[in-house]
């Protein structure tokens, strides 16, 4: 088993995301190259220390930008693990310009912007079933309901 310096890693992984985002951008489903295609990359910040933290920033001529910054986390159970958080924001298709803040680590990668969809609030019944539930756990035990039939199983 081989084991890989920790900012090797690091470096690797930023230039593929750096890769990545500078990539052409496919249309869905028409095959063409989208009406961004001469977009470029106005400006890009890319560090890496020796320590392992890292900061990755572009932007590009057609408004697309991404700011990132991480670095390594205490050795946890499962062993040591890079942490990351940062936003990008674009243009959609529709003119709405989309913000994304986003953190990864220990709780995966967790993804915020308003473009995200959410649930809906708890409907007020349920709310005042959970607030008794939870004053009245007594009336919860089997044991507390002495003329219940018993349980078959």
């Amino acid at each position: 088993m081989q084991h890989f310096a920790c900012p090797q890693v690091i470096v690797t992984l930023a230039v593929c995301g750096t890769l990545a985002h500078a990539a052409p951008q496919r249309l869905l489903g028409g095959g063409g190259v989208s009406a961004d295609k001469d977009a470029v990359i106005t400006s890009q910040q890319l560090e890496v220390n020796f320590d392992g933290n890292y900061v990755n920033n572009f932007e590009t001529s057609n408004g697309i930008s991404h700011q990132e910054s991480g670095g390594p986390k205490a050795n946890g159970p499962e062993g040591p693990a890079i942490v990351s958080q940062g936003a990008t924001s674009y243009t959609a298709p529709n003119g709405e310009v989309v913000s994304i803040q986003f953190e990864a680590g220990e709780n995966g990668y967790v993804a915020q912007g308003s473009h995200i969809p959410t649930a809906p609030p708890i409907p007020p019944e349920i709310l005042r079933a959970l607030e008794w539930n939870a004053a009245h756990p007594e009336e919860d035990s089997i044991d507390s309901q002495p003329n219940r039939p018993p349980l078959r199983g």
